[in-house]
């Protein structure tokens, strides 16, 4: 009887399991994490290519009129100590207040259209910086949150405005805590547009640090060997302030770094961000744009 009971049962568990284990369901999924991830490394190479030229001409006037001072801002809160050094003990920033910065003063005013003003205050400054990092060079770039909702009303399947633990994509489920908000365990659109936002800043930001000035993971010497210890960013050096060959957490939040961007390189989530972890971040960003791009031209 028993095993006639267990016989039965089995069918039942298969139609349970295949419910479970829709396989268009899991197809479907498979699909929204990849467009996730596409749209992404798009945005985040936008934001990249659009900030390097402009952010690049603040970081090394900043740093060689401050030494040892330079925030590489990504936030509101770090582009604000940019704009303590250079307005100093003064409550705006004027003209001549900083020698050589003439010209980026006057590249805020007329990104800004003030007009001769004879200061920059500091909001005014805030709204630059913002600009600066979300619409660069390129004038045509979409508004701030068009990709995020537009990958939004993808994962949307049931078009309720919401997205639920099913419609999560894997770096959703990863990253939830910080998604969800208000802790209810679905997340808003706006939820997703924070979400997205910072996704792409970290990708950028990394972006940044692999194609800096001797940033190149895969650096070769003569023969075509990987030289160790080459191919880093100069920041990890000047980072590593007791010269033990990596990153310490404290480290990197002393010198004001986005703390998402190290926890995207730790690999291991150990708090240390070596030189191999580095490289290895770096080569796995690389192929996994390869293998995006070749995605998108077949």
């Amino acid at each position: 009887m028993r095993h006639a009971a267990r016989g039965r049962s089995r069918p039942l568990l298969l139609a349970v399991l295949v419910a479970v284990i829709d396989p268009a369901s899991v197809g479907a999924a498979e699909e929204q994490d990849k467009y996730e991830e596409q749209v992404l490394a798009r945005c985040a190479e936008r934001t990249h290519k659009n900030a390097v030229g402009e952010r690049a001409q603040w970081i090394k006037a900043l740093e060689a009129a401050f030494p040892d001072k330079v925030v590489h801002a990504a936030t509101e809160e770090e582009y604000a100590t940019w704009y303590a050094l250079l307005a100093g003990k003064n409550e705006d920033w004027r003209r001549d207040d900083v020698p050589g910065f003439a010209e980026l003063f006057d590249k805020v005013v007329q990104r800004l259209e003030l007009g001769p003003v004879p200061s920059i205050k500091r909001d005014e400054f805030a709204r630059y910086t913002k600009k600066m990092m979300r619409d660069g060079p390129g004038r045509d770039a979409p508004e701030p949150n068009e990709d995020a909702d537009r990958v939004f009303r993808v994962l949307d399947r049931n078009a309720d405005g919401e997205l639920a633990p099913e419609e999560f994509t894997a770096g959703l489920k990863d990253d939830k805590l910080a998604a969800d908000a208000d802790g209810n365990g679905r997340l808003s659109k706006a939820e997703y547009r924070g979400y997205f936002h910072k996704r792409v800043q970290v990708r950028a930001d990394t972006l940044s640090a692999g194609r800096a000035p001797g940033g190149d993971p895969l650096a070769r010497g003569k023969e075509g060997k990987a030289v160790p210890g080459a191919g880093l960013p100069e920041w990890f050096a000047t980072l590593d302030t007791d010269k033990d060959g990596q990153i310490a957490l404290f480290e990197w939040r002393k010198a004001g770094r986005s703390i998402a961007a190290f926890t995207e390189m730790d690999l291991n989530a150990d708090g240390l961000l070596t030189r191999d972890e580095y490289q290895r971040f770096m080569k796995q960003s690389e192929d996994k744009r390869k293998q995006q791009k070749r995605e998108e031209q077949d």
